[in-house]
């Protein structure tokens, strides 16, 4: 079983045929998450911030 959107179902039975690909999403040469960084950068980040809030 899968879940799409009401747009894409629309679009599905309207035309016969939907494309939707991450090439659409986000244009070439870009990424999806930009400035995540990452769970280690994440987890530093957070650590850093709870230290500040009980000081």
């Amino acid at each position: 079983m899968f879940f799409v959107s009401e747009e894409f179902l629309r679009k599905y039975m309207e035309d016969g045929e939907a494309v939707q690909t991450i090439g659409e999403a986000v244009p070439l040469g870009q990424e999806l998450f930009e400035e995540t960084g990452g769970k280690r950068e994440f987890n530093e980040r957070r650590r850093q911030e709870r230290g500040r809030e009980q000081s």
